[in-house]
Formats: structure tokens, sequence, C-alpha cells
């Protein structure tokens, strides 16, 4: 929908085995581009904002020069804020799963959505309850 290929930032190495498990686990394998490893730990990031953004500008770039990526995803919370400089300088969409995460809590609550009352999320019945 946003493009036809994505890589994900993550903080360190020991990472990359679940990003890439997670896009197989979601059928999204084939539009996995890469993990971009920032080598930087969020205390860092937040220490060196500016280091930050530059590490993941190089990154996105060589992510969309190199791997096809057309969508970087901030893969970590402590990058949240990056996404609109990021965005601007390379002209790829760039989402902060921060930002994302609470459009989309804020899209079920004004939908008037809830949990389902069957199956899985049912109550149990009345005489179970203590």
């Amino acid at each position: 929908m946003l493009g036809h290929k994505f890589s994900i930032t993550t903080a360190f190495s020991n990472r990359v085995p679940t990003r890439e498990l997670h896009a197989r686990l979601r059928g999204v394998e084939s539009a996995y581009a890469s993990t971009l490893v920032m080598n930087m730990s969020v205390l860092d990031m937040d220490a060196h904002p500016e280091e930050a953004k530059s590490r993941i500008q190089e990154l996105a770039r060589k992510a969309i020069e190199e791997d096809g990526a057309e969508v970087i995803i901030l893969g970590c919370a402590g990058l949240a804020g990056y996404a609109e400089d990021v965005e601007r300088e390379l002209g790829v969409v760039v989402l902060d799963p921060t930002s994302v995460a609470f459009k989309i809590a804020e899209a079920i609550a004004d939908l008037g959505l809830r949990h389902s009352k069957v199956g899985r999320f049912a109550s149990p019945p009345a005489k179970e309850i203590k």
C-alpha cells in the first residue's frame, strides 16, 4: 500500500533474526528488503539525537539504493520523532511505529469497535466467575 518493499531499523544485530522471523510469520517476507542495524543503544540514541538521525539516514539511503526499499520502518520507540526529517531528506515513506500505534488505537476508539463477545475473548459463563 505504501511501497513495494520495506526495511526496518533495529538497535543491534542480534535482533535481525527476529525481524526476519516476524516478516515471515506475518506473510510479508517477499516485501521485506532488509534490517538496518543502528549499532546504538536507546540511551545513546537519546543522548545523541543528531548522530542517531544521521545514522538512520545513512542506513536508509543504503537500503533504498542496494536493497530496493521504498518504505523505512523505525523499529524502535526510541526513534520516535525522526520519521518526518528522514522522510523529507530521502523522499521515501518512513513509519514511526509509536505514532502508527496511537493512530490505530484512535481509529478503533473513534469507530466504536470492541472486542468480539464470542470465541477466544468471550466472557466465561456466569457460574464460573468467582
